[in-house]
């Protein structure tokens, strides 16, 4: 079947008393990115920044993301390639899980701008060291399991069985076993009858294994991480 996705983007602009808000807050070298509804209002922040004084950068994408300054749940690239430029991050949108994210790879200052609410707040540094602190104890469990399930979404956009079976052979190349699941959507309740596997390997949305992570009896991994 054919897809065609269709953006869809917030129409009001950002006002004058929210982006004060956000550039009183930020460093000199602000790196900014978004989801794909906010691209306009991200350039329009960029303008104001720079009208501050700010150094502002807006990183381009290298995997899956589309748009200047676009972050998708598997597509960090674009913040990620201006980290040399920056001392601190704005996030233009609602919602945490992109910060965190992004919080995981680099050590350095993000703050949520959340254009619905016009709220500004710096991410929590003890939530950071929390999600660091789980992720670190669940990579330690899974790397010295023996038999791994392979979870594979077939909804569009996320389905990549190639990948499952790229991971499949690569555990079996190291004695390990492995077995590919299917789903359409993944309920971790589910998987409780497959008391055999003892960590997952999730090829879709990358944020199961972060927002979902403390919802699995078993500890469950990104490709990256494996």
């Amino acid at each position: 079947m054919e897809v065609i996705f269709i953006p869809v983007k917030y129409k009001k602009l950002l006002s004058k008393e929210f982006m004060e808000k956000i550039a009183n807050v930020v460093c000199d070298k602000v790196g900014l990115f978004t989801t794909i509804q906010f691209i306009d209002q991200l350039k329009q922040l960029e303008e104001f920044l720079k009208s501050k004084g700010k150094q502002v950068f807006i990183g381009n994408p290298t995997y899956r993301a589309i748009e200047k300054g676009q972050v998708l749940g598997c597509d960090i690239t674009s913040p990620l390639s201006i980290s040399k430029d920056v001392d601190c991050y704005v996030y233009l949108g609602s919602g945490y899980f992109h910060s965190i994210s992004l919080s995981l790879e680099l050590d350095k200052p993000i703050f949520q701008a959340n254009p619905i609410t016009c709220v500004v707040n710096k991410v929590d540094e003890k939530e950071v060291e929390r999600y660091k602190k789980l992720r670190k104890e669940i990579l330690s469990k899974a790397k010295k399991a023996k038999v791994y399930g392979i979870l594979v979404c077939t909804k569009p956009g996320q389905y990549n069985l190639n990948l499952a079976e790229k991971i499949k052979k690569k555990l079996e190349e190291n004695g390990k076993k492995a077995y590919i699941f299917v789903f359409e959507t993944l309920a971790p309740e589910s998987l409780l009858d497959f008391q055999d596997i003892e960590a997952w390997i999730n090829t879709a949305c990358p944020r199961i294994a972060i927002d979902d992570i403390e919802r699995f009896d078993k500890p469950i991994v990104n490709p990256g991480d494996l």
